[in-house]
């Protein structure tokens, strides 16, 4: 082991240490199930913020993005944020402000909850949560991965991709296993302040390195223009992601638990005003020092990509510094990885377990089976992990789709008085057989116009809920004006 990776490996290791040590602090050994999937709803502003954020920036957004600008170019920037950086934090309003008066009044957690309660339906609720996990899990495989090809990255694979991914995993593990959601919640916050000001740093150490920021640009210019331009992306390809990106976060399982954590609605509309800034933020400089990378390491094959950032760190920042700015890559998909590892846990106990036991009341023994359960599924992910799927972009890209598919079946629960379960029921089953039928050659890519699979299966479930809202009978009257009573009540 050289020198520079000893110094990477003690200040990487310096960083585990604290963010264990808030999981330490955080745990609670007579936690109720509330306490522990949720926190009992008792979250400010900042943390409030943080816990969004956190669960929403994850390994796309420092090994992903910079990887797919690597073979792109800057136009990656547009392709993520063109409508979630405005689009996604109205919704995160139109929904959440909602849901959480639901959460206080009915103890709502989940998505799939949600839609059970608002239909009074098991077979729904059980429908639509094994749908959210079927997604989670790649989506929290994607967190391994980042954290194995960046651990390969910054060490020049001292650290193999095994490793690497087992560490992440079991330091996730550790401090959601202790603190559960308040644990990972004062985690998140400490990890969104390191990625914020290390994805700042990470840029000006990479900018400075290569001249400046015009230097590099320009040389970006000279040999590989079209990384300036978006010849390498069709326009239907860009429109349909930037839709499917901004409408399958808010109903991500590991985001929209957290949009039901504040101390009330007002918590939520105040995170609002700042989530773009720091969003587009974040993603331009993620974007650019991707681009400039492919100046430095020209023979980049498809997911290689990935460790685009630890490369450059390894070459150009000194050690440990390369170590700090490490930790920055490492909180953002570590932010995220917990907080899906949270959700499995919550659709679990809230969405199988309960409803399905003649105790409908959670028990002091539910924590601890729930934090059994959470182990679990981190060793499945792991596991899968270790396979090396393609590049990160691609495994979000279906992933995505899958919980964009379920953004109005909620948006109709909350809002729609008229639509019913069978409506509800067939969006949700056609939606996701197209998500998962198109992308295996169902309908031939040619025939797509262009545009991802997963818009179509968007598409396709919006079109069948209206019609099938349109033939089928309203729902009873009198459940129907009880539930939305609750908004006006709140």
């Amino acid at each position: 082991m050289s020198a520079a990776t000893l110094q990477i490996l003690i200040v990487l290791a310096a960083y585990t240490i604290g963010v264990m040590l808030l999981g330490f602090i955080s745990y609670r050994k007579q936690a109720t199930i509330t306490d522990f999937l949720m926190a009992n709803r008792e979250f400010n502003y900042f943390v409030l913020f943080a816990a969004v954020f956190g669960a929403n920036i994850s390994a796309v957004t420092l090994v992903g993005v910079p990887g797919l600008s690597y073979h792109i170019g800057w136009v990656t920037w547009a392709y993520f944020v063109t409508t979630w950086a405005w689009l996604s934090p109205l919704l995160y309003y139109t929904i959440g402000n909602r849901a959480y008066v639901l959460g206080k009044r009915y103890d709502v957690t989940t998505i799939s909850e949600l839609l059970g309660k608002r239909w009074e339906s098991k077979g729904l609720q059980a429908l639509s949560a094994s749908f959210l996990l079927f997604y989670l899990i790649p989506y929290m495989m994607v967190g391994i991965i980042g954290g194995g090809r960046t651990f390969a990255g910054l060490t020049h694979g001292f650290i193999p991709y095994w490793v690497g991914c087992l560490l992440v995993t079991l330091i996730v593990g550790a401090y959601v296993l202790l603190g559960g959601m308040r644990g990972a919640a004062w985690v998140n916050t400490f990890q969104t302040a390191v990625f914020l000001i290390g994805g700042l740093a990470i840029f000006l150490v990479i900018a400075y390195s290569l001249g400046g920021f015009g230097a590099a640009t320009s040389a970006v210019v000279d040999k590989y223009p079209e990384l300036m331009n978006r010849s390498k992306i069709p326009w239907q390809k860009f429109f349909s992601y930037g839709i499917i990106c901004a409408l399958a976060v808010p109903v991500f399982p590991n985001v929209f638990s957290r949009l039901l954590t504040g101390k009330s609605s007002k918590e939520l509309k105040k995170i609002i005003l700042i989530y773009p800034f720091a969003g587009l933020f974040l993603f331009v400089l993620m974007a650019y020092s991707g681009m400039w990378g492919h100046t430095v390491f020209p023979a980049l094959k498809g997911a290689e990509s990935d460790q685009i950032l630890g490369m450059l760190l390894a070459k150009f920042a000194p050690a440990w510094m390369a170590g700090v700015l490490g930790a920055a890559i490492f909180s953002a998909l570590m932010s995220t990885l917990d907080s899906q590892l949270l959700a499995i846990g919550q659709i679990l106990m809230k969405d199988y377990i309960l409803p399905n036991r003649k105790e409908k009341t959670a028990n002091k023994s539910d924590t601890t089976r729930t934090r059994l359960v959470l182990l679990a599924f981190a060793i499945i992910a792991f596991v899968v992990a270790l396979y090396k799927p393609a590049g990160i972009i691609k495994v979000v890209e279906w992933a995505f789709g899958g919980f964009a598919s379920m953004l109005f079946p909620v948006i109709a629960a909350l809002y729609w008085k008229r639509c019913s379960k069978g409506a509800i029921f067939a969006s949700i089953l056609v939606s996701q057989f197209l998500n998962i039928s198109l992308p295996l050659g169902l309908i031939p890519a040619a025939k797509l116009g262009g545009f991802l699979p997963a818009f179509w299966s968007i598409v396709g479930g919006l079109v069948i809920l209206l019609i099938a809202a349109a033939i089928t009978p309203a729902p009873d009257k009198q459940k129907t004006d009880e539930f939305f009573l609750s908004f006006a009540e709140k």
